[in-house]
Order: C-alpha cells, then structure tokens, then sequence
C-alpha cells in the first residue's frame, strides 16, 4: 500500500506487479482494451520490484521509450523520457546496443561460417564412388561405413553429380 501510494496519481491503471510482469505488461494492457500509446507513462515504486535480469530490461525499456512512452521510477525519483536528446535515453539505448553487439560478437564469431560443419567434404568424393562401384554396394551400405544417414549421402551425391569422375 506504501509503494502505491508514492506511485498513483489520479487517473492512473493500476497494475499489480504480482498479476502481471513488467515483460507482459504491454501485451496484457492491449488485451484489456487499454494499448500504451506515445505520452503514455509506465512507473514502476522501485528496480527491485522487477525481478528480471538487468539487460532484459534495459531492453524493454528501450523498447517502450522508442514507442513514446516514458519510464517513472518513483521511490528514487527518476524520469526517463523518450526524448532521443536527452542523456539518460542516450545512456539506456547505448547498453541496449553494447549488449547486442557484445552477444553478436559471442554469437557469430567472425572467423565462423555460418551452418553446421559438413559431414562429407569434397575430397571424399572419389572414394565414396569407388565405394558405390563395388560390387553389391548400396547408398544405404557406403553411408552406414561413413557414419552418416542415407539422406545424407545421396544429398552429398546430388550435390556432385555433375563433378567429374576420376576413372572416366
């Protein structure tokens, strides 16, 4: 009742945190007929009354700030607009974007390609034919002595099918 109290104001939605989390609020809000819009204001009494991981909600937050709604924390008194000059969106939106890019360089590696790694390479194709050539040998037969599916064999094949043969 004290956190309410230091946060409400005439005319505002009441959200209870334990009915719903700061993730689901939007959602939930839209669902019941009352969609935050540009100049809408969200507050919240405190951080520790939001238990998600820290970059969880400077992302929603950023998410929310670039819709036009601002940010009230009330018990410290802090504001965010969604002003893009002002210092403290700056601020939000600029650990927004070093956690992407930090989980980008995690992610994706620059010297990866990108895909799994190839069960059979190119140089393996003219012994997987002289493996087929042999007499009573299946693509069932060669793929179980490679250790890979039958599908995958004749994908590889397909592939190579056009890729000259080195006994012709």
């Amino acid at each position: 009742m004290e956190q309410r109290a230091a946060c409400e104001a005439e005319g505002d939605l009441i959200v209870d945190a334990g009915q719903v989390s700061f993730l689901d609020l939007p959602r939930k809000l839209a669902k019941e007929g009352h969609e935050l819009v540009r100049g809408d204001r969200i507050k919240v009494y405190d951080l520790t009354c939001l238990p998600i991981n820290t970059m969880t909600l400077v992302r929603m937050m950023v998410k929310v700030l670039r819709r036009g709604i601002a940010i009230e924390f009330c018990a410290p008194g802090i504001t965010i607009q969604p002003d893009e000059g002002s210092d403290l969106y700056r601020l939000i939106a600029a650990f927004d974007n070093h956690w992407r890019r930090v989980h980008g360089m995690k992610t994706h590696a620059s010297d990866s390609k990108p895909g799994r790694k190839p069960l059979l390479t190119d140089d393996q194709l003219p012994s997987i034919r002289t493996m087929l050539d042999a007499d009573g040998a299946t693509v069932g037969s060669v793929a179980k002595e490679l250790g890979v599916g039958r599908t995958t064999l004749f994908d590889f094949l397909q592939r190579h099918k056009d890729a000259p043969s080195l006994t012709s």
